[in-house]
């Protein structure tokens, strides 16, 4: 499985040269602030122009991607196709965990399914090798974390939660949305410490610790460049504008994007990149106190949008016809995802409280911000896996005298 995902995403992006980054580099932010470190300007300037010291995003994949640029040369093809090789490594990489968790938690029909799909998904596919971003690989750390979490389970050891502890650091410094599901998983973990008469009092104290640790460098970096604590990243505010704002729809709007808007941009190179985004908080707390009824109308909005696709203005658009096939496709695979988490709700399956915790907290950060497809990615190997086994459990109903491979796990 993860053999032939690799192979299928290099040959594709070879073909389709996704890997060129002319006319593009303006749109990433990573590659700009990868670039600002390869030419020794320091983690900065995530937009073409000079914006000075930043924490746009966490620092991981700009500081992997500007390697590639010291090595290839600076928006290189050769140091783009690199980091779509990188990409492309953690996506295929994901095949193995979704077989992993899925042998755990349904049977071993529902992982092999579930691998191989993976393996040739197209939304898969392209989310390793058309954006130099972290997607693949904060999809992966997310899968990753999710089996080394259900094969934790009883575990004591030191060594183990620590190990948990440098890995959660790590995705805290890559995608930092995902933290929404720490307080989730570690506390599973102590509970079933707890119910088996384990200690689990110090190996969660001895993990926060550790947790803490790894972020510490990047916390005073923070400090010390703007002179107050900003936890891992600052754009909050900025979001928050884009998305609640006079003209929104639930979608961002440009005009409100101090990263896109020609006066909001001048305005950033003046101010920096603290205040700006401080400026950008206080204006959206304002409008949602003045239009509260508004503000959850537009969460409303961005759930639909989250789960069901963003809308398009197709126009005169030729491929209008395959954006709205891909945004019922989206609409579907949610609704096949729901209805498995009910169905493993309801027959107990061991462990769907992981699952439906990463369903339900990891998406909270772009209710209240803007929606975008691939925020949802992180999640898509949880939601191909409830699907599979929907589909599984469906098959065993109506053709009962085929017996599944391997028993559920039940609680």
């Amino acid at each position: 499985m993860v053999l032939l995902a690799f192979v299928l995403r290099v040959v594709y992006t070879w073909m389709t040269r996704s890997y060129y980054f002319v006319g593009l580099w303006d749109m990433f932010e990573p590659a700009n602030l990868a670039r600002s470190l390869a030419i020794g300007h320091g983690y900065s300037d995530p937009y073409v122009v000079t914006t000075g010291p930043s924490a746009l995003i966490p620092p991981v994949y700009p500081w992997v991607t500007s390697l590639a640029f010291r090595v290839f040369g600076v928006f290189s093809h050769g140091a783009g196709f690199a980091m779509v090789v990188f990409n492309s490594v953690f996506s295929a990489l994901t095949c193995w965990t979704i077989y992993r968790i899925a042998v755990r938690v349904f049977n071993q029909t529902v992982a092999v399914w579930a691998g191989w799909l993976w393996a040739i998904s197209p939304f898969a596919i392209y989310y390793s090798v058309d954006w130099i971003w972290e997607t693949a690989m904060s999809t992966f750390l997310l899968s990753w974390l999710l089996l080394l979490t259900l094969e934790m389970e009883g575990d004591d050891r030191l060594v183990s939660w620590l190990g948990y502890a440098l890995l959660w650091g790590l995705v805290a410094l890559t995608n930092t949305a995902e933290l929404a599901w720490l307080p989730f998983s570690g506390c599973w973990l102590a509970y079933q410490l707890y119910r088996r008469g384990k200690r689990f009092l110090l190996p969660a104290v001895a993990s926060a610790v550790v947790f803490w640790i790894t972020l510490t460098p990047w916390l005073i970096r923070n400090y010390v460049v703007f002179g107050h604590m900003v936890f891992i990243r600052d754009n909050f505010g900025n979001e928050l504008s884009a998305g609640n704002n006079s003209l929104s729809d639930g979608l961002k709007v440009i005009k409100y994007d101090s990263g896109r808007d020609p006066d909001l941009l001048k305005l950033y190179q003046q101010v920096g990149e603290a205040a700006i985004n401080a400026q950008q908080a206080d204006m959206a707390k304002t409008w949602i106190a003045y239009h509260p009824t508004r503000f959850v109308e537009l969460c409303g909005r961005r759930f639909g949008y989250f789960w069901g696709g963003v809308p398009h203005n197709y126009g005169n658009d030729p491929f209008g016809w395959a954006k709205q096939i891909k945004n019922l496709f989206y609409a579907v695979w949610s609704l096949l995802a729901a209805c498995g988490l009910i169905l493993a709700i309801k027959r107990r399956i061991h462990g769907v409280f992981l699952f439906a915790t990463i369903l339900l907290f990891y998406p909270l950060t772009y209710y209240i911000t803007v929606p975008e497809p691939r925020y949802r990615h992180p999640i898509e190997p949880q939601m191909l896996l409830l699907s599979v086994y929907l589909f599984w459990s469906l098959a065993m109903r109506f053709m009962p005298h085929r017996q599944p491979v391997q028993d559920e796990v039940m609680a």
